[in-house]
């Protein structure tokens, strides 16, 4: 697979982890509107939302990624979007 479509790959695998994540984890329906890739060493995507009908309620978050192997890293969001831990 070449590099392009690896990252196209990546990018709607981590968009699918997210969505799944806020879906099952919090209950909550997101839109994506951003991605970024972090350094090719820490195999990571930054992925970028707000909760879907409520645009002030945003969030980015880490997705680490290891073959076919997708987890959260790291969760930032705005003060008003309260989440369960």
């Amino acid at each position: 697979m070449d590099q392009k479509n690896n990252e196209e790959q990546v990018v709607k695998e981590a968009k699918a982890t997210t969505i799944t994540y806020f879906k099952e984890k919090q209950n909550l329906d997101v839109v994506i509107t951003g991605h970024e890739f972090g350094p090719k060493d820490l195999q990571s995507i930054y992925i970028s939302g707000h909760v879907k009908d409520d645009k002030d309620k945003t969030f980015n978050i880490t997705i680490k990624y290891s073959g076919e192997k997708y987890t959260i890293g790291s969760i930032s969001k705005s003060k008003s979007l309260k989440l369960k831990y």
